[in-house]
Order: C-alpha cells, then structure tokens, then sequence
C-alpha cells in the first residue's frame, strides 16, 4: 500500500527553525545547499524534508529499503500538486514499489530493452535528428534550438516506440509538460492530464491487446516471467511514467547540454574537432549540468541513519543526484566542467534497484542530437550576448531553458 506521512511533524524531533529551499530559483547553476550532508529544509509546499546531497550518503539513500517512493496521493509534495503521484495506484504493482513487488516489476518492464530495440533507436534517432536540422537549416539562421530540435526529438522518439498515432502527440507532450510543473498549477489541471493520459493509452492498449505489433506497449503485454504477467493497468501506469520521464529529461538535457557547451568554447572546439570525445562529453553534461533543484521524496518506512543523522519513520527525504555530482569527496575538481574527465559514477540517472529504466534511450537521443549538432554547425553559437539571461523553466520537477536562441 502507498506510505503517506503521519500525523506527527518531523519538527517533533528537531525543533530547531529550518530554512526555505530552495533559496532562489534555478537559473541552470546549482542553487546554494547547506553545508552538511543530511540536513533538514523546507519545500515551496511547506513540507518539511530532509534533503540529502552528499555523494555517499544519496546513494545510501536511494538504494535503502527502508526508504519508501510509494508516497501515494496524500504524501508530501514539492509545491502546489502531487504531479507525477497524481493517479491512484491502490493494489497496482508499479515501479515505485518497494521490495519482492518492484523487483517483478521491474524484471516484466525491463525484458524489452534489449540491444536489437536499443539498436533501432540509435538508429532512429540519427533519423529524425538530421530531419529536423534539415529544417532548421533551410529555415537560416537564428533558431530557436529548443523548438527546433531539443523538444521534439525526445517526444517523436518515444511515442514512435509506443506507435501513439500521430493525432496524440501533441497533446501527449502537453499533459507530459502538466504532469512535471510544481509550481502555479492547480491539483484538478494535473489530475486532468493524468485522466487524458491514462485514458489515451488505455485505448492503445485495448488495440495492442487484440492487434500486437513491434511496439513497446505490445511487448510489455507479452512480456511474461513464469506465469506471471503485466496487467493493461500496470502496463499502462509503466507507459505513463516513461513517456513522461522519457520526453521531459531528454528534452531539458538537450538544450541545457548544448548551453553549457557555450559557455565553455574550448571544450566545444574540442569536441567538434575529436567526434571520439562524444561519448565522454555527454557522460560529463549528465554529471555537471544540473536540471532544476528538486528530486522525487521519500517517504521513512523506519528510522534510519543516513551520514550519522538519524531519519525517523514517517519524514521525508529528498535525494539530490545533482548535489551529489558535484561531491568533491567523489569527483576531484567537481565545479570543473571536462569532457576528457574520466567517466562513470554519476547518478543522474539514480543508483540502485530504482535506477532509471531509460537511461540507454537517453543516451541515444543526446549523442544523437550533439553530435549531429556540431557536425552538421561547426560555426553553431548563441544568437544572443548573454547565455545566463536565458529564461528556466525553474516551476518544474525537472528544469529546462525556455528557449536557446542559436545562429552559425
């Protein structure tokens, strides 16, 4: 069953005043932290929470049993809705289970992903980047890089792997959009586009059912470990979930990957000279580049120690993996942006059992949409003077540039 909170406050245990987080809003560099591992803050919702960014003590964190991600409806939230919560999941086996019930979960979801589908989706995703490029080019210069490329890349790609027909994309990117906002939005707009999307792919599905193709919904419906098999509802609370995190965070990674390739020319020109460096220069984009100030919260299922502070069952935890990318007791020099640093450790794509499903899909699209970039754009730049002037969406789960205003 769903954990919520209980009715005692964690100030209960530590009366001592907390402080807001985060103290300003995200602009694309980390937002100040406090000067300890572990230590306990208050949301724009007035959760109490503690929030956790040491390297070390995330990783504890987010491989922990005890910590729960099954916060259900009425759990602790980051602003004003519960979003990505937003749909009841009372006896659903979801990826936010714990224990014995995500490990068969995530065993049924996982079997899909293998190198033949990987495989066609890099090739895919050359595809589709030099398509759009090609419109981007005939258009001339300047473009908007988020519209032109790093928005619809990610949403073709992933509803193509669902075969969502056309007429849906659209609005499958806007109830997508809904869904991550946590600031300004109302629970009945975020409970509206659940409903749409769950309803959207619940008649997919019903067509899977009768007609299977080479899709991913029809191979989570084949998908089967022993006797045991995905129900429609599980398989469509999985496609929810990953059409959401699989749009959001590539489209966000894009633009801001690009943007911080700007601000640093030299690693730029190294990279448009040595294509080799590709692989290297997106593992250092996903460690450096933070997106946004906020991470999914957990609920203690019971106490816990957590880098010597002792969590108590019923508060909250927010694990930050952009915090801990920048943990000096693990990446030497970590403020230093390096396309040749040596890879591997980051954990912006999670740790442990939870880690994330697409992570490869990810990957493929930003090598994919980089390297197409400066190949086919040496000359590729900021059409404008000053990249730190550039709007966030900082009211996201997941935070992006508005716009990235490019010319070559």
């Amino acid at each position: 069953m769903p954990q919520t909170v209980p009715d005692h406050h964690p100030q209960a245990h530590h009366p001592q005043a907390v402080p807001d987080y985060p103290a300003h809003a995200f602009a694309g560099e980390p937002v100040p932290l406090p000067d300890t591992p572990v230590a306990r803050v208050r949301l724009p919702s007035g959760i109490i929470t503690w929030l956790v960014t040491g390297y070390d003590e995330v990783r504890t964190v987010l491989n922990h049993p005890l910590l729960s991600r099954e916060v259900g409806r009425d759990g602790p939230r980051v602003g004003t809705t519960q979003g990505l919560n937003s749909a009841p999941t009372d006896g659903l086996r979801t990826l936010q289970a714990d224990g014995a019930v995500h490990r068969q979960v995530r065993r049924l979801a996982a079997r899909p992903f293998h190198a033949r589908r990987i495989g066609g989706l890099r090739r895919r995703a050359r595809e589709l980047t030099d398509g759009y490029l090609d419109v981007m080019e005939n258009a001339g210069p300047p473009a908007d890089l988020v519209a032109a490329l790093a928005h619809p890349l990610p949403m073709t790609l992933i509803t193509e792997l669902f075969a969502v027909p056309e007429r849906d994309r659209a609005d499958s990117a806007a109830w997508s959009d809904t869904l991550f906002t946590v600031l300004g939005i109302s629970q009945e707009e975020t409970d509206a586009a659940r409903h749409a999307l769950d309803s959207c792919f619940a008649a997919l599905i019903e067509e899977r059912r009768a007609s299977p193709g080479d899709d991913l919904l029809s191979a989570w419906l084949t998908a089967q470990e022993g006797t045991d098999r995905l129900t429609d509802a599980e398989v469509n609370h999985l496609a929810v979930g990953l059409l959401i995190a699989g749009h959001e965070t590539t489209v966000n990674a894009i633009g801001a990957g690009m943007w911080r390739l700007f601000h640093h020319p030299e690693q730029l020109a190294a990279l448009r000279a040595d294509p080799g460096l590709l692989p290297g220069a997106v593992e250092e984009i996903l460690r450096h580049q933070s997106l946004g100030a906020f991470f999914l919260m957990l609920v203690a299922r019971g106490d816990v120690e957590v880098g010597g502070v002792t969590i108590h069952a019923g508060e909250v935890v927010m694990p930050l993996p952009q915090a801990a990318n920048r943990d000096p007791a693990r990446f030497p020099d970590p403020d230093r942006f390096d396309i040749r640093r040596p890879g591997g450790g980051h954990l912006s794509f999670g740790h442990g059992p939870h880690a994330c499903l697409g992570a490869a899909l990810a990957r493929v699209e930003l090598e994919a949409a980089i390297g197409a970039l400066n190949r086919r754009f040496p000359g590729l730049r900021p059409a404008g003077d000053d990249l730190a002037a550039l709007a966030w969406r900082g009211d996201r789960l997941v935070a992006g540039l508005a716009e990235l205003p490019v010319t070559w």
